[in-house]
């Protein structure tokens, strides 16, 4: 089983997106998806690779916070770059 997480597009080339999952970015394949993605939108990630779902900002923050509560390690880094 695979877990989506969030990433805020930040740019589009083609079929590829660049997408931020708390700081690091990621080169990713937008051909699974069925509707268009724009930059500032935020998707559903899947193995760092593949946007499956496009999704409201306020379900990117309540899974975000999710995440941060389940692993704390990613609490320390989202952390960090809320300080940047």
């Amino acid at each position: 089983m695979c877990l989506a997480v969030p990433a805020e597009v930040v740019s589009i080339d083609g079929p590829s997106a660049l997408v931020d999952v708390y700081g690091r970015r990621f080169v990713v394949s937008l051909m699974m998806m069925p509707d268009a993605v724009e930059p500032g939108d935020y998707v559903a990630l899947q193995a760092q690779r593949w946007v499956v779902a496009k999704i409201a900002r306020e379900d990117a923050e309540a899974a975000k916070r999710f995440f941060e509560g389940a692993f704390p390690e990613l609490a320390a880094l989202a952390a960090t770059q809320r300080a940047v």
